[in-house]
């Protein structure tokens, strides 16, 4: 077997299967969730993205959020210009549930005071985000940039004990129906205070949210039937009203944006000279620290800054989860910075750890029963037992080379792997030309003018499978670039099996079969007959 290694071709596919398999061992397979179990989340975005560059951002946003919240080995991927696919190597229903309230936030920051943006997301160092999490109460500190600890004096200036209002994605074009007493509980209160500290809160440049507290749905639909809205106006409802109001409003034009009865309810501080909300979750308010005067003087504003809140729950460590929840998640959404546009989170379709292992085996055994069929005819159709094993070598290799690759720089999700098999086919199929070719009822030609027109066979040969490979690539290059994550994976394997064949394993099959069969020997005795 040592005339093998001494065909440059063998040595070259050799090399390549030597780097294919250090590669898997160096950086692993990468296998999807249909294979090793999982969570796939669709992100079906507000609008189609402008290109690809803005699809980019996103993708790396999602990303950036869900490693943040403590999750490796994250698959996130554009699905064409309105989805995205969030893959997650975990199936637990609760942490699903926190990784959906992690992707549908915009994650537009925004601190306001006296109606006026001080700090926005965009000036946050992303890196500077910490966290701590108590039974008692929970802080996220971040450092802004120089700009804009600049712009946050000029903003503050003047404004002593003033509150900072901390939102989170805060209504834009929105009004929100409450019920009283989920505006007004049990607070001790003046109802025209309350609803003058809510005013101010929600107050933005020349813009605010204005406030519908039902007493009477018809008096309140009328009220809401006089505004003015636009196809983007949402409603933030409270989820206790029935179904009429949900379907009142949405006949009046409006966006309903369902909230719970806790997240309705608002939560008021105490200032040096009145009272203000602190947390109303329904609108996004995370906190409302009041200005230190020393700030407010035209000094220079520290670079540093907090967001604090409540821990909820009824014992102290319900509460001290949930705090560690709470700024697990903000840190996460902080982190990775505002979407571009509005999200909404699809079903979620979950795949047990045993149940992907078994689709992986039977993919395996699907392979392998494959190559074992095609061997076997190969037998039948020549009647030359010994042209099972380069066949069946050739595209083991193929098969290999292609799992190292795609396994080790990307996924192999359950198209690919499809496209890996689909691949080994295209490879027999090419090496049944090149048999085709040097092979006639199970014999070579060994006169001079046959060996001859056995390599302009070969020639020919290749030639025909060059052909198939340019009509394969070109009719995969389109699936490759539709976005949709479906095909991209069998688009891969296709378009990399083909120019894997023609550049390596076919030309190596053609060395194998000829030393087997003689063309090298037989050759060089034809010519030493006729130079004789």
């Amino acid at each position: 077997m040592h005339w093998l290694l001494q065909d440059r071709r063998v040595r070259i596919l050799a090399f390549v299967l030597l780097l294919a398999l250090a590669l898997a061992l160096w950086r692993g397979l990468h296998f999807g969730i249909e294979f090793e179990g999982g969570t796939r989340i669709p992100v079906a975005l507000e609008r189609p993205v402008k290109d690809a560059a803005e699809m980019q951002s996103i993708v790396e946003t999602i990303k950036t959020r869900v490693t943040k919240f403590g999750l490796a080995q994250v698959v996130v991927r554009g699905v064409g210009a309105s989805e995205v696919y969030v893959e997650v190597p975990q199936s637990d229903q609760k942490l699903v549930e926190e990784i959906g309230k992690i992707l549908k936030e915009v994650g537009r920051f925004e601190g306001i005071v006296d109606g006026r943006v001080a700090i926005t997301g965009a000036e946050i160092l992303r890196s500077s985000i910490q966290t701590q999490a108590g039974d008692v109460q929970w802080q996220v500190s971040f450092a802004i940039t120089t700009q804009g600890a600049k712009r946050f004096g000029e903003a503050v200036l003047g404004k002593a004990n003033y509150p900072l209002y901390m939102f989170l994605d805060r209504p834009e074009d929105a009004v929100v129906v409450a019920k009283p007493e989920e505006i007004f509980g049990d607070s001790v209160l003046p109802e025209s205070e309350i609803i003058s500290s809510l005013n101010e809160a929600l107050r933005k440049g020349n813009e605010s949210i204005q406030v519908f507290i039902v007493q009477d749905w018809n008096d309140t639909r009328a009220a809401l039937q006089k505004g003015e809205r636009t196809n983007r106006t949402q409603a933030v409802v409270s989820d206790s009203f029935g179904p009429e109001v949900y379907s009142d409003l949405e006949a009046l034009g409006f966006k309903v944006v369902r909230k719970t009865g806790g997240e309705m309810k608002p939560s008021f501080t105490s200032g040096s000279s009145n009272r203000f909300v602190s947390e109303w979750p329904a609108v996004g308010l995370l906190s409302a620290p009041t200005l230190n005067p020393s700030i407010t003087q035209g000094g220079t504003p520290g670079l540093q800054y907090q967001i604090s809140g409540a821990a909820s729950g009824s014992t102290p460590a319900e509460k001290l989860k949930s705090a560690q929840e709470d700024t697990k998640r903000l840190k996460s959404i902080l982190s990775g910075g505002e979407l571009p546009t509005n999200i909404l989170v699809g079903s979620v379709t979950t795949i047990p750890a045993p149940l992907g292992a078994e689709f992986l085996r039977y993919s395996v055994v699907g392979a392998v029963g494959s190559l074992l069929a095609i061997g076997l005819l190969v037998v039948l159709r020549y009647r030359e037992p010994k042209l099972i094993l380069p066949i069946m070598a050739t595209s083991f290799i193929d098969m290999i080379i292609l799992v190292a690759i795609i396994g080790g720089f990307g996924t192999i999700d359950l198209s690919a792997m499809a496209g890996i098999i689909a691949a080994v086919g295209v490879s027999v199929d090419a090496q049944i030309v090149v048999t085709d070719e040097l092979l006639k009822k199970g014999k070579l030609t060994t006169t001079l003018s046959g060996v001859a027109g056995a390599h302009r066979k070969m020639e020919r040969a290749f030639e025909i499978i060059r052909n198939n490979m340019i009509v394969a690539v070109v009719a995969m290059v389109p699936l490759l670039f539709s976005g949709l994550v479906e095909i991209m994976g069998f688009a891969t394997a296709t378009i990399l099996g083909s120019i894997l064949g023609i550049a390596l394993t076919r030309p190596a099959y053609g060395a194998v079969i000829e030393h087997m069969f003689g063309v090298k020997e037989e050759e060089k005795g034809v010519q030493a007959g006729a130079s004789a």
